[in-house]
């Protein structure tokens, strides 16, 4: 009955009449009179006419609505792709556009951004023509009209896919105000950084120092009015502010701009104080679940449940190679129980798979995963499937030996019957038997040592001579491998703060500092990254001991800075002081001095090198109210900076 003809909403005529909505005598007489207008006239080829949906007398429209409801929603077939036209301008722009290594995008991303600005191109087309927009539902519904059809767009089209439609608006905006550029990823967006160097950087840093607090907006036509004359180069409002962002300047700037407080809040290092003493292999297969045994615990009842089991199985002979048990299902106790399978078996698996765990599908765990099998075989299984070796496996161990623990409150997820449910009156009146804690490592390895030394009925040998048997397939790992694949980065970029790199793994925190070869606090890895964000990569046995320090490169490589150690805590008590800890903690003290000593003096020999200081800007100012604003800039410039030192001499 309705469809789109010549990008115009058409109704069928005869369907009109048919419908008696408007009785043909009716329709002929209103086209005649030109208050329908015909779209295509019935006959020849085309076997009904159509009129232009719109030029249809409002009190007809509303029959129609309330027959058939929006004849707009009801055309489905809006294609996108009619008005999307190749933008050969756009493919130019990608394809000379240049890295700051002077290397060009990748070939892959020039196609995605070109897809890209074509598809802007035409939503940009569609929102600004009114016919158009009709046949996306109007201004009201055509947003997200256009944010469907683009979604149905072929995967050949290597566009972003926009979750929301303020997203998809937003990102139109931003291509309307800045063009292409905009489509550009802040990963690949060049800043020119080395533009600025030498006297330019001076310039732009000591003008941007200036108290009055000039934007990095104000510092460029400061900069735009010497620039000529200076035969410098011209430099972009996202270069300067990158580049003033840098730790190294940002030290300078902020303490001159901001003042010592401000600077302290960022840089100032500190002392970290110790409380403690002033208060009390072929597939390999994991899964994790609660772990269905009470233990005693420090509440009202004086037992709980609370403790969850990551188990790593050998598939082929259900052997389990490794374990772990903590509070909390994450990516820590999988990286735990994976580490000691790989210790026991002393190989790789040739597969290895698991559940969708957030902590297994996190990067950290991923990265693990793509070291940990040959050729990287591994995948999730799919929730709600019966797919997972490990969780058929593991009920069985659940049923056959944990569950036969008295202090089990076979509590799994498919309990049902009596029989598998706990006496909790015996647990109760019993509890004070309860293991702790700290006795669950022992007593689950006397479980595992049973399972593995147990077998299905129908087999001849139990798991673990199944397990020990020789094959030709076998991938050994030594333990230069095990200890470089054991290694987690933090798939976030982290801030080193003033007072270290703070870090928290399963939900206890811990604290890094950077220390030079002489145990001191490293000044000069201070100098540059305070405030800078890093990756962590970490061991996570061995985080009371030390963490390494990586930075990102623009193309999106780890690039090794440091290594940095849990932080010296200092004993503010005399009485609980130990040796040498008093001239351990004056010399962490004296941190925050130097820093400021040595950023105050970069300062200083920056006005040295410019001449542009507080009393330059000073002297400028009253030049200027003097001359009433007519004093050529480039004169100011040359003004003797130390009259407004000689003014005051003599005092």
């Amino acid at each position: 009955m309705f469809e789109f003809h010549q990008n115009t909403l058409c109704v069928v005529n005869n369907w009109l009449w048919k419908e008696e909505i408007i009785k043909k005598d009716n329709f002929d007489r209103l086209c005649k009179d030109g208050k329908i207008k015909r779209i295509r006239e019935a006959g020849g080829l085309n076997n009904f006419g159509l009129s232009a949906y719109e030029s249809i007398p409002d009190r007809f429209k509303k029959l129609i609505r309330e027959k058939v409801g929006d004849p707009y929603a009801s055309v489905k077939n809006i294609v996108f792709g009619d008005y999307m036209e190749w933008d050969h301008t756009a493919e130019h722009y990608f394809r000379d556009y240049l890295l700051d290594n002077g290397a060009h995008l990748p070939e892959e991303k020039q196609k995605e951004y070109t897809h890209q600005a074509v598809m802007f191109n035409a939503v940009k087309h569609i929102a600004n023509n009114v016919l158009v927009q009709k046949r996306f539902g109007g201004k009201k519904q055509m947003w997200d009209r256009m944010l469907e059809a683009i979604g149905n767009l072929p995967e050949t089209w290597l566009h972003t896919r926009y979750k929301n439609v303020v997203s998809f608006k937003r990102a139109i905006h931003k291509y309307e105000e800045e063009g292409y550029s905009s489509i550009v990823s802040g990963k690949w967006m060049n800043s020119n950084p080395s533009k600025i160097v030498d006297e330019v950087a001076d310039f732009v840093l000591s003008q941007y120092c200036l108290p009055v607090k000039y934007t990095i907006s104000e510092v460029l036509k400061i900069y735009e009015s010497v620039r000529e004359a200076k035969g410098w180069k011209s430099l972009s409002e996202r270069a300067v502010g990158a580049w003033l962002d840098k730790t190294e300047q940002k030290r300078i700037w902020m303490l001159a701009r901001d003042g010592k407080d401000e600077y302290m809040k960022h840089f100032g290092h500190t002392v970290t104080r110790n409380r403690s003493e002033w208060f009390p292999n072929a597939w390999w297969a994991i899964d994790g679940t609660k772990l269905d045994l009470v233990h005693f615990a420090n509440n009202k009842q004086k037992m709980a449940a609370e403790l969850k089991i990551n188990v790593v199985f050998d598939v082929y002979s259900e052997k389990i190679i490794g374990w772990d048990i903590a509070y909390s299902e994450n990516h820590a106790s999988h990286f735990r129980a994976v580490k000691m399978a790989v210790g026991e078996s002393g190989c790789r698996p040739f597969l290895f798979t698991y559940d969708k765990q957030s902590g297994h599908t996190s990067g950290k765990m991923q990265n693990l995963y793509d070291r940990l099998p040959v050729n990287g075989h591994h995948y999730s299984h799919k929730v709600g499937r019966k797919s997972s070796p490990a969780e058929q496996i593991f009920n069985r161990l659940q049923q056959q030996v944990i569950s036969k623990m008295w202090f089990s409150d076979k509590q799994g997820i498919k309990v049902r019957t009596a029989t598998n449910k706990p006496n909790t009156d015996f647990i109760v009146e019993y509890k004070t038997a309860l293991p702790t804690v700290d006795q669950f490592n022992k007593i689950f390895q006397a479980l595992v040592n049973k399972w593995n030394s147990g077998k299905q009925e129908d087999w001849e040998y139990n798991r673990i001579e199944m397990y020990n048997q020789e094959t030709e397939h076998r991938e050994e790992i030594d333990i230069m491998d095990q200890l470089s694949m054991f290694w987690i980065d933090e798939t976030k970029v982290k801030k080193y703060y003033a007072h270290g790199m703070p870090l928290t793994v399963e939900g206890k925190d811990y604290i890094y500092e950077v220390y030079d070869e002489n145990n001191q606090v490293d000044l000069d890895f201070r100098r540059k990254f305070v405030g800078e964000s890093l990756i962590v990569r970490y061991d996570p046995e061995r985080l009371d001991d030390f963490i390494g320090l990586y930075e990102l490169t623009p193309s999106g490589e780890k690039r090794f800075v440091a290594y940095a150690q849990s932080k010296r805590m200092h004993e503010s008590i005399p009485v609980l002081m130990k040796d040498n800890s008093k001239a351990l903690l004056l010399q962490d003290v004296a941190v925050r001095d130097a820093e400021l000593k040595r950023d105050q003096e970069a300062y200083e020999r920056l006005i040295n090198r410019t001449g542009i200081s507080r009393e330059s800007l000073i002297e400028e100012q009253e030049l200027m109210v003097k001359f009433q604003g007519h004093l050529p800039k480039e004169e100011q410039m040359e003004t003797d900076s130390s009259a407004f030192h000689s003014r005051f001499n003599k005092y």
